[in-house]
């Protein structure tokens, strides 16, 4: 007998919800008034081709894995969504997933994506494109200047005096960079000197602070950020960033080091920055009381990240989500699945700077509500451990086991993970799967063969090798997976292989969302400028959608030291 199908919700009535949760503009900017985590549950390559604006999307092959974390409250109203709503498709699977996981309040979209574009409801293609839209709108709003390359360029070799820095992680500075550029990722660079001592020219007449990133939005929330702080007001954007410097045919930094840092600036200085803004904008604070209250809230959804370089392990043990350098922004849409939630900001209490710019930038956002934590964190504030692994899972095996069993023979080892991982390092010889199904594996799930499963750190591989143990539990096939994942195998001293063929691929990159970072060699520029044309044009499309409200504070309280009268 089959399951009874999850109930359904018509288009219309979802977008009524997404509309309900997007009132007119207050006083002051309000987060979305009810709940709802609207899911895409295809893998991602199909998300991008179109979604709903205000979709998030995780898809089937990850979901059990990160649903706990990407949506935390099981009594959340959740909607899922595929391609057509059809009963053995992926949001029907999801939706059992979800129920096994105890969620309590699921439907599904009728008819899928393709009625509600048949209906004419708002959707968009790409990638973390509300962030970007976000992005492109604040530059506007706050009027941030920007610099082309070609006059960055004209700068430099006029000698005119140019700090350039780039405001990404490090792991993505040393990918591709520009030459001479300084490197402190997002918020980090707010915690930093700007004076004649920090760097030479600083004080020179014309001196000016580029902020670069590989295209637009981290530069521009860089630059912005800056001015509005009074760190750095001549600070300006690198229109297009890394991409049309390349573009340009102007030579790039692979694995590049920063020629300098800018130095640290003191606690009290920053503190004074973080108190202003605080109160110039009115961002909301929470204290151990408060936070004792939420944590105790079965009705409301709470996320907590620490936004600190550095993770603390205490905190981290509770399930306390480390997002360092500002990235919380930039990756938002990946890292919270409940619009209308809380969330609260764990910053180094001396000063509270990165909580209280990431909180800046999120309260305008406007898809939930936001909170800088008020003094020194405890474990004991917080919601409680992380997810515990899959408890049915067979034994695993560890990295001698495994290699042990290789120089056996009969032995079958299926990569699991991201195909970006897969790409850059898996076992030798490993076939790769997407796990969104398990048919591919039919062929080998046969008697006297052991099929050995990983991914990066063996969390999906243990939940994938009891899937396919239930699968076939009379194949005469042994299913196990490495314990410690890829990464375990790695740190035993054992090779990686980077190249593969073909026939190693059970299942294509479908997570493969199309990132330009993974484009090389001659079709490399096209990628670019085509990439740059679409983001440029992005946040005319995105604003269109009713459903998207954006609240800028008002452009009186910009300045520091103003009090913000009237926000917009």
């Amino acid at each position: 007998m089959s399951e009874p199908r999850t109930k359904t919700i018509a288009p219309a009535e979802l977008m009524a919800l997404l509309l309900a949760e997007a009132p007119e503009p207050a006083e002051p900017p309000a987060a979305p008034a009810g709940e709802l985590a609207l899911l895409d549950v295809r893998e991602t390559r199909w998300f991008v081709q179109r979604h709903p604006n205000l979709a998030r999307n995780l898809p089937l092959s990850v979901l059990e894995l990160q649903a706990g974390a990407f949506v935390p409250r099981r009594s959340t109203p959740v909607v899922l969504y595929d391609d057509h709503g059809a009963h053995d498709g992926a949001a029907q699977a999801a939706a059992a997933v979800l129920a096994r996981l105890g969620y309590t309040d699921v439907r599904t979209l009728d008819g899928g994506l393709q009625r509600w574009v048949t209906e004419g409801l708002p959707s968009i293609d790409g990638y973390g494109t509300l962030v970007k839209a976000f992005g492109d709108r604040a530059r506007l709003h706050y009027g941030t200047p920007g610099l082309p390359v070609d006059a960055l360029r004209a700068r430099q070799r006029g000698g005119r005096p140019t700090t350039l820095v780039d405001a990404r992680p490090r792991a993505e500075f040393e990918f591709l960079s520009l030459p001479g550029a300084l490197n402190h990722a997002g918020t980090e660079l707010a915690l930093r000197r700007f004076d004649a001592a920090a760097t030479a020219g600083a004080e020179s007449p014309g001196h000016l602070w580029a902020i670069n990133c590989f295209s637009r939005t981290r530069g521009i929330v860089g630059a912005t950020t800056l001015r509005l702080l009074g760190r750095a007001p001549e600070a300006v954007f690198v229109e297009d960033g890394v991409m049309d410097w390349g573009l340009q045919g102007a030579p790039t930094v692979q694995n590049a080091a920063p020629q300098d840092e800018l130095p640290p600036e003191s606690a009290p200085v920053l503190r004074g920055l973080a108190d202003d803004l605080i109160a110039r904008f009115g961002l909301p604070v929470a204290d151990a009381a408060q936070l004792a209250r939420w944590r105790d809230d079965d009705s409301r959804t709470l996320y907590v990240f620490d936004v600190r370089p550095a993770a603390d392990p205490a905190l981290a043990r509770t399930g306390v989500r480390q997002v360092p350098g500002g990235q919380l922004l930039m990756h938002f849409e990946n890292l919270v699945g409940t619009r209308g939630a809380r969330i609260v900001l764990v910053d180094d209490a001396a000063h509270r700077l990165r909580a209280a710019i990431t909180a800046f930038w999120l309260v305008q956002l406007n898809q939930a509500e936001v909170y800088v934590c008020e003094g020194e964190p405890t474990a004991g504030l917080f919601p409680g451990p992380a997810p515990a692994p899959a408890g049915d899972a067979p034994p695993p095996l560890d990295a001698d086991a495994l290699a042990q069993l290789r120089r056996n023979g009969a032995v079958t080892v299926i990569d699991v993970g991201p195909s970006l991982d897969y790409e850059r390092g898996h076992l030798p010889g490993a076939l790769y799967m997407l796990p969104a199904s398990l048919a591919p594996l039919a062929p080998h799930a046969v008697a006297g063969r052991t099929l050995v499963f990983t991914s990066p750190d063996g969390a999906l591989a243990a939940r994938v090798a009891r899937d396919a143990q239930q699968r076939w539990p009379d194949s005469g096939a042994i299913f196990a997976w490495l314990q410690g994942g890829t990464q375990g195998w790695k740190d035993s001293g054992r090779p990686l292989a980077a190249a593969f063929v073909p026939a190693q691929l059970l299942t294509p990159f479908d997570d493969d969302w199309g990132s330009v970072m993974r484009v090389f060699g001659p079709r490399r520029d096209a990628a670019w400028a085509d990439y740059l044309a679409w983001e440029r044009a992005l946040s005319p499309r995105v604003v269109q959608d009713p459903s998207v409200r954006f609240r800028f504070f008002a452009l009186s309280a910009r300045e520091p030291g103003k009090d913000p009268a009237a926000r917009s």
